[in-house]
């Protein structure tokens, strides 16, 4: 049996959601394993609960927030940046591949971009599931 890949996806309540709305709105789709979990806003998502999705069995985490420069919550993107890149040093010392987390910015409505953005962060797992 071919099991689908478990990836979790933060979403931004602004540009990042607006994304996911566009393509539902366009009956785009994307797999189901795809699990959604929107929050305000992408500073919200500490490193440790990017490490906690993969503790509780997910295969892989997408951050997906808005355009640079472009936060409707008026957080400095490098906080979301540094917390990325602080679980990406997590990944390393615990063995794990670091591009199994990936920050993805998307302007408004870009639903197109994120059907894009899920099918090629999902086609690795399939390609390890081949391996």
């Amino acid at each position: 049996m071919n099991k689908s890949a478990k990836i979790v996806v933060f979403v931004c309540n602004w540009d990042g959601l607006s994304c996911i709305e566009t393509a539902a709105q366009k009956r785009l789709t994307f797999p189901s394993s795809f699990k959604i979990i929107r929050v305000s806003c992408l500073s919200r998502v500490h490193t440790g609960l990017m490490l906690k999705a993969f503790e509780l069995g997910a295969d892989g985490v997408m951050l997906l927030g808005c355009d640079s420069h472009a936060c409707h919550f008026g957080i400095d993107e490098a906080l979301i940046e540094q917390n990325f890149e602080k679980a990406q040093g997590i990944m390393r010392l615990l063995g794990l591949k670091t591009d199994k987390l990936t920050l993805v910015r998307l302007p408004h409505g870009d639903g197109p971009g994120f059907i894009d953005q899920v099918k090629d962060f999902g086609r690795q797992f399939v390609e390890e599931r081949k391996a």
